[in-house]
């Protein structure tokens, strides 16, 4: 019994390292391909990522002409429901996310802190969806970063297995230490998925999808939030994107 328990053991451990090594083997032929199709083309530094990026959306002067910004959509579980949601911007980093216009209870932030307001009062948030929601901005943290003390490496060219897609890989660090590993789509330049280093949960990736233009510029209108791999995915749809809208100068507070 326990001489046919080794041999299975054996089995699988040979079968996981032999689709280990198939996906690697996928994973660097597809870079090696793009590698090959985008020969001088292709980009070799953070910033030039970055630039294509902003390029891509629409340009540094379409995205700092969006002063405000209002997405409405619903936060969908699978098989656990809808539940509405909007999230309010202002230049330079003010955040605002609540159920409904008229919830007197909604999460707050200035860029410096972020708050839970409810009629009872309001929290200070310091674990680190609250620290990652300071860092929310219109601009996505991808203009004038170094002057806001954002530091962007970069880290190389990312492959996957399950599509043949190469992505640019960028580890970003804000001032407080904050970490975020992205990745831009090598083919249009734009921001696909955001892993949170600094979450304790690991597995935990946003994916963006349907970028479509409001204003001159490109924003997502799907995301994916994977929070771990025992839990179900869940999606954001957008149902309404507004720009330019005066919130009125207590909206933030």
């Amino acid at each position: 019994m326990k001489k046919s328990l080794l041999v299975v053991g054996f089995l699988l451990a040979t079968v996981t390292t032999v689709g280990a090594q198939l996906a690697e083997s996928i994973s660097q032929n597809n870079i090696k391909k793009v590698k090959e199709r985008l020969g001088d083309k292709l980009l070799t530094t953070a910033d030039a990522v970055i630039a294509r990026h902003v390029q891509a959306i629409g340009g540094r002067e379409a995205v700092l002409a969006v002063k405000t910004l209002m997405v409405k959509g619903r936060n969908t579980r699978f098989g656990q429901g809808d539940t509405p949601l909007y999230r309010y911007y202002g230049q330079p980093h003010l955040f605002k996310q609540t159920r409904s216009p008229e919830d007197a209870g909604f999460i707050l932030s200035n860029g410096e802190k972020t708050w839970s307001v409810s009629p009872a009062g309001r929290r200070e948030v310091t674990e680190w969806w609250g620290i990652s929601l300071k860092h929310y901005r219109i601009d996505g943290n991808f203009i004038d970063y170094k002057r806001n003390g954002i530091h962007y490496e970069y880290v190389g060219l990312e492959g996957f297995t399950t599509e043949p897609f190469v992505y640019y890989h960028l580890l970003r660090t804000y001032s407080d230490g904050f970490s975020e590993d992205l990745y831009f789509d090598v083919n249009t330049g734009l921001l696909h998925a955001i892993w949170t280093t600094s979450s304790p949960i690991k597995d935990s990736p946003q994916v963006f999808y349907e970028y479509r233009e409001i204003g001159g510029v490109l924003f997502p209108h799907i995301w994916m939030r994977v929070h771990d791999k025992t839990a179900p995915p869940h999606l954001f749809i957008v149902e309404e994107v507004k720009i330019n809208e005066d919130f009125g100068k207590d909206f933030f507070k």
